[in-house]
């Protein structure tokens, strides 16, 4: 089976972008201190909507997030692992109209709900985000997903993104490997070749842009109902 690339050949012409890199763990809580002036606020805002995970001390946030006329959601960087934000505009044609070069792959990496992967440090469930919230061929509800994508000097980036969904097999399902969260290319890559995990796609397409985390905080937390 074909490995999935990263190169200049999907993205043959790319704009010059920013590398926002990742929010510190001290750097987030530093915002949250400025926001709610109280260490006790500051706990709680840190417990609603995002899980510290020990191992990096990345707090992970969960959910879209709105102001004005976009809407904000967690991501994660395909070459790093680390956690980065997605930036939307609510009129942003569905699917993207640029052209082909101006394309690259988002992964949609899709996790059961007899996955032992905590859904609270995934970018998205079924219940704070407006998409991809079943997907019937799992026969079981969907816990949630994550979305990989590649960011400007280390990846494949670019204006619009193909979504490719990343499904575990039945193989994936059987041998444990629905409790491991892929947050790389080659992790994702490596799942792929050991037959784990399934591509469906592109799907669809659709325009973003990289963002901070403090434009995710200080967007308002959305609710969908469950499905």
């Amino acid at each position: 089976m074909n490995t999935i690339e990263n190169n200049a050949e999907m993205n043959p012409i790319g704009a010059p972008h920013a590398d926002l890199g990742p929010v510190s763990f001290r750097e987030k809580l530093t915002r949250l201190v400025i926001r709610y002036r109280r260490p006790s606020m500051v706990l709680v805002a840190v417990l609603v909507g995002a899980t510290a995970s020990v191992n990096a001390q990345t707090i992970w946030y969960s959910g879209q997030r709105a102001y004005g006329q976009v809407t904000v959601e967690p991501a994660v960087d395909s070459a790093t692992g680390n956690e980065i934000f997605l930036h939307t505009p609510n009129n942003a044609p569905l699917p993207s109209n640029a052209a082909q070069r101006a394309h690259a792959p988002l992964y949609l990496v899709l996790y059961p709900e007899t996955s032992s992967v905590d859904a609270n440090i995934l970018n998205c469930q079924p219940t704070n985000c407006d998409h991809v919230q079943t997907f019937p061929p799992y026969g079981v509800s969907l816990k949630g997903h994550d979305h990989l994508v590649g960011v400007p000097h280390t990846g494949d980036f670019n204006v619009a993104w193909d979504v490719v969904l990343a499904v575990f097999t039945p193989q994936g399902f059987a041998d444990g490997a629905i409790n491991t969260r892929i947050l790389t290319l080659d992790q994702l890559n490596a799942a792929v070749a050991a037959g784990d995990v399934a591509l469906i796609g592109p799907v669809t397409s659709f325009n973003c842009s990289i963002t901070s985390a403090s434009t995710y905080l200080k967007g308002i937390p959305l609710s969908f109902p469950a499905p």
